[in-house]
């Protein structure tokens, strides 16, 4: 849920506030992540988790709210702070470039 609200927010704002040349430019979920580190930290009675390592949560209805929740506090944090939203959108699109280079061997 994070992972793709990350993405859809800084592509929202992509779109709609910055004046990138290249409109076109689409953000993957690796170009916005690339550097980040984050941690969510939610309650909740019975988690049931995946895999040996239990490192993933598998309570698939938790994915919904931590979408909603990360996507709108998100974007309202990216227009109320432009200069850092600006920032975060410079690094994403620098990695998208850096890996339509390695892509197309340029």
């Amino acid at each position: 849920g994070f992972k793709s609200a990350l993405t859809r927010a800084l592509n929202d704002y992509l779109r709609n506030k910055t004046n990138v040349k290249d409109k076109d430019i689409s953000l993957t979920g690796e170009d916005a992540r690339e550097g980040l580190i984050g941690v969510i930290s939610i309650a909740m009675p019975n988690p049931q988790f995946e895999g040996q390592t239990k490192a993933k949560l598998g309570n698939s209805e938790v994915k919904g709210i931590v979408e909603s929740i990360v996507g709108e506090e998100l974007s309202s944090y990216l227009e109320e702070n432009p200069s850092v939203a600006n920032k975060i959108i410079e690094k994403a699109i620098l990695s998208a470039r850096a890996r339509t280079a390695v892509k197309y061997g340029l």
